[in-house]
């Protein structure tokens, strides 16, 4: 019997405790601060299990393609970040943010967003701009610890969860230089749905001696050459406002764009994660034409993980070694591809060319030419079997998956999974959420 059966057999064999422990779950997360827009995470009574050689193939693959897009955008177009954004598509009123170096790392903390099949994982994402769930992954693995049924099962099978949130602390801390006990603000809007996941990290800034604030950019000011939370001089930003919804309320929050703009305090992540984050930046790993800046490895590094991915443009490229016309190719190939904007994130105007009509999708690849979208190889999704208690009691269903190894300077730290019916897999999106444990 394979992992998730035994698991899931477990719980089938009692199903009012089953019912019993998902009502008690989502009153744990609620108390523990596990909470999406004010309300318990979505979730499962089952978590996400991958087999040692299955983990440590997603946690290495992952860190190395990131590491490797976050080198490239340095250097790609021989360093000219204009070139870059041009490629990219940049929109005109993030380029300036994204031009500005403070330095490296570019990238300290992110999320990848993959799918595991047979193959190993596939890659088609990486969230840099502010990445969500590394507190929850953590609290959500310690409430499963106490479900009767993980009980059961661990009773049965070596299991462990790899903690991220320590590491965030220390790698976070590690890049101020200026002062030993730097004041920590972590900011985003006070209304944001994942204000949960914030305050699991600030708790954790706390324990570890540091003075940490949650700051809403639209409170903050410079005085005297320092960036201020309402009476609070700040050092060091961990900024969880995404860069887009700071620009589209960048006059609420110009003195936070020009703390950033004047090194007056130090950003984790700095603005530049976007480079090596946006969609399109797929398109450059995969295209021929910038083949040059990788190594043989690394090229066949990024043709194993990432699937084929171009930027829609009127073009001939290659595919399968075989070169194409883009946009008809795009339109007559629909059932295998995926249309995407290239700045767009939570799940939003995303195209699967199996699930859309014929002629909506031309219309959709046609209209891609004028703005900065991606067309991208379709991956197989895989799907696993959670339980599903309702007030009517338990039933078991299949969801489509998607594995988020998180990454945090290189250092070892773990992964959530997410699952919906949806082949959209986003909690924005009304997917849920689960930890991930390694079996073995």
């Amino acid at each position: 019997m394979d992992l998730i059966s035994e698991y899931n057999a477990l719980l089938e064999a009692d199903p009012s405790s089953a019912v019993e422990q998902a009502a008690w779950m989502d009153d744990e997360f609620v108390r523990q601060g596990v909470t999406f827009d004010g309300a318990a995470m979505r979730s499962f009574l089952r978590p996400h299990f991958l087999e040692r050689a299955q983990w440590v193939r997603l946690r290495d693959e992952g860190r190395r393609l990131l590491e490797l897009a976050a080198r490239v955008a340095r250097y790609a177009f021989g360093g000219d970040v204009d070139r870059l954004c041009d490629f990219l598509g940049t929109p005109d009123g993030e380029r300036h943010w994204v031009r500005l170096d403070p330095g490296p790392p570019d990238v300290l903390l992110s999320r990848l967003d993959a799918f595991f099949g047979d193959e190993g994982p596939r890659f088609i994402e990486i969230n840099s701009d502010a990445p969500a769930g590394l507190g929850y992954g953590d609290r959500m693995a310690d409430v499963f610890r106490r479900l009767p049924v993980f009980r059961a099962f661990q009773d049965r099978h070596p299991v462990a969860y790899n903690r991220s949130v320590p590491a965030v602390v220390e790698s976070v801390l590690h890049v101020h230089t200026r002062t030993a006990t730097p004041v920590v603000a972590i900011v985003d809007f006070a209304d944001v749905k994942t204000r949960g996941d914030q305050v699991i990290l600030q708790r954790a800034f706390e324990e570890r001696g540091v003075k940490c604030l949650l700051a809403d950019p639209r409170e903050m000011d410079l005085r005297n050459g320092w960036l201020w939370s309402r009476s609070q001089r700040v050092d060091l930003v961990y900024r969880r406002a995404v860069l887009s919804e700071l620009l589209e309320r960048k006059n609420e929050v110009s003195p936070f764009l020009r703390a950033y703009d004047s090194r007056v305090a130090v950003f984790v992540n700095s603005f530049r994660c976007r480079l090596s984050e946006d969609k399109v930046f797929f398109a450059l790993l995969t295209d021929e034409t910038f083949a040059g800046l990788m190594t043989e490895e690394e090229r066949a590094l990024a043709a194993r993980c990432i699937p084929w991915t171009r930027r829609v443009a009127e073009r001939h490229t290659l595919r399968g070694g075989r070169e194409v016309d883009l946009v008809p190719h795009v339109i007559e190939r629909r059932e295998e591809l995926v249309l995407k904007p290239a700045h767009g994130y939570g799940g939003r105007s995303v195209f699967i060319g199996s699930e859309t009509e014929p002629a909506e999708w031309e219309r959709a690849a046609h209209a891609a030419c004028r703005e900065p979208w991606v067309v991208q190889e379709r991956v197989a999704i895989p799907e696993e079997v959670f339980p599903v208690c309702a007030p009517e009691g338990l039933a078991f269903e299949a969801f489509k998956l998607n594995a988020n190894p998180f990454y945090v300077g290189g250092a070892e730290v773990g992964a959530i999974a997410r699952a919906s019916r949806s082949s959209v897999i986003n909690v924005s999106a009304g997917g849920g959420s689960v930890p991930t444990f390694v079996v073995g």
